[in-house]
């Protein structure tokens, strides 16, 4: 039976209604990045086959993968690209938490570098409807950062010296209602920012964020 061995990875298709989703995974996606998953794989189907580890007789419990074989089972697919590991629940558990949060974050010259280098060819609203950010956030990233023609030409190493001035990324977690209201609060600030602002968004928040800490009366 085809499995992941060392660093050999084989590959098989397996039947949709032999795998079954673990009941542990923390990991949540958004309707909008779903529709977009799901748009991606009825055009293009399953580029990164699933990851699963026996279960029962004649099953497989998923590791890794679930909303892919969601979307898989939802389009009437009867099998399903994986990848089957020798895990015992402990350490599929383990797998499931590295493969959802340490496959890392974007570094922002570099991703600024690719939406740049793909919206010379693709416009940035057709950009938005296959990968997991919204037109706008494209479109603060390229403001961003300013790119100039031959920005294709800067180097890691000018990257790594300027490392003081880049971008941070910081993430929450929020629930629904929380989302709500961030949202309320960046679009209202958004309209008193000076026409042509830069990067509206992440200048929004600094001014919602500035004004609070002004009215505690806490220099900033």
């Amino acid at each position: 039976m085809p499995r992941m061995v060392g660093d050999r990875v084989e590959i098989v298709l397996i039947e949709l209604n032999k795998i079954t989703p673990n009941e542990y995974n923390p990991n949540v996606v958004s309707d909008d990045i779903l529709a977009k998953l799901r748009a991606e794989i009825g055009q293009k189907g399953v580029c990164v086959p699933i990851i699963v580890r026996r279960w029962g007789n004649d099953g497989y419990k998923i590791v890794d993968g679930y909303h892919r074989w969601l979307i898989c089972r939802d389009l009437g697919w009867r099998e399903i690209p994986c990848i089957i590991a020798d895990f015992d629940e402990k350490e599929a558990k383990i797998k499931t938490l590295q493969l959802n949060y340490m496959r890392g974050s974007a570094v922002p010259l570099k991703l600024a570098s690719l939406i740049y280098d793909l919206s010379k060819e693709i416009k940035l609203e057709d950009l938005a409807r296959r990968l997991p950010y919204e037109e706008v956030q494209l479109q603060d990233n390229l403001e961003l950062l300013k790119l100039p023609e031959d920005y294709g030409k800067a180097t890691e190493e000018q990257a790594i010296q300027e490392k003081e001035t880049l971008p941070s990324v910081i993430s929450f977690v929020l629930y629904k209602k929380q989302v709500e209201v961030v949202e309320k609060a960046i679009r209202l600030a958004i309209k008193i920012l000076p026409e042509g602002t830069k990067n509206q968004r992440a200048v929004a928040v600094e001014t919602i964020c500035t004004y609070f800490i002004e009215r505690q009366g806490v220099e900033i």
